[in-house]
């Protein structure tokens, strides 16, 4: 089980956070807001400082799957996300995109309606992670998506899983009974007063 970790705040600021946690972080994840605030181009300043760690760009593909898919590997990222919710065309283009480039391929299933069907179409299209994610608009209303990651697992047990969404010390024990590969969490870091505690709080509960 790995932990990755969400950057949605500024460059310099994720750096920050990232340098306090990094002893305990598998994987560090560029954010969707990061991404549209200093571009892809924010994973080069990651591996000059983090050469060895495993970056992920969260592009929440929905078209173009290859060319954009594609921008992602190229940065030096390992994994790159797809919506579950976009065409077969456009996963066939990211999972095309992802063996190329010896990359890996994590569909968002945010917003998908039927978990069951939506997750063994993907799977037959060759993805590599399914990630059950609550949304951030939702929070406040919704827990983390772990009936969700259970129905999913359940069903498709040899299936990579990831979890995000809502995912903190008060969920961890939960999550980490259902054994997913990726933990996902964001704000209950790096909005801590002091990241690393907590950053090393969640990862004694592996």
């Amino acid at each position: 089980m790995r932990l990755q970790l969400a950057l949605d705040a500024p460059l310099t600021t994720s750096l920050s956070i990232l340098r306090k946690v990094r002893p305990y972080i598998d994987i560090a994840e560029i954010g969707t807001p990061q991404i549209f605030q200093n571009g892809i181009v924010a994973a080069s300043n990651y591996r000059e400082e983090f050469p060895e760690l495993d970056l992920l760009a969260d592009l929440k593909i929905m078209d173009a799957g290859l060319y954009e898919a594609e921008i992602g590997f190229t940065a030096g990222c390992k994994y790159v996300t797809v919506l579950g919710v976009a065409s077969d065309d456009t996963v066939r283009g990211a999972v095309c995109a992802a063996e190329n480039a010896g990359g890996q391929l994590v569909v968002d299933m945010i917003e998908v309606e039927n978990l069951i069907q939506r997750s063994e179409q993907l799977l037959k299209l060759g993805v590599d992670y399914l990630c059950l994610h609550t949304a951030y608009d939702r929070q406040k209303s919704e827990t983390a998506p772990l009936e969700s990651l259970k129905i999913v697992k359940q069903a498709f047990p040899a299936a990579k899983l990831a979890i995000a969404g809502g995912v903190g010390l008060d969920t961890i024990d939960a999550v980490v009974a259902i054994e997913p590969e990726i933990v996902i969490i964001g704000g209950a870091i790096t909005t801590a007063p002091d990241p690393a505690r907590i950053a090393q709080q969640i990862r004694k509960r592996f």
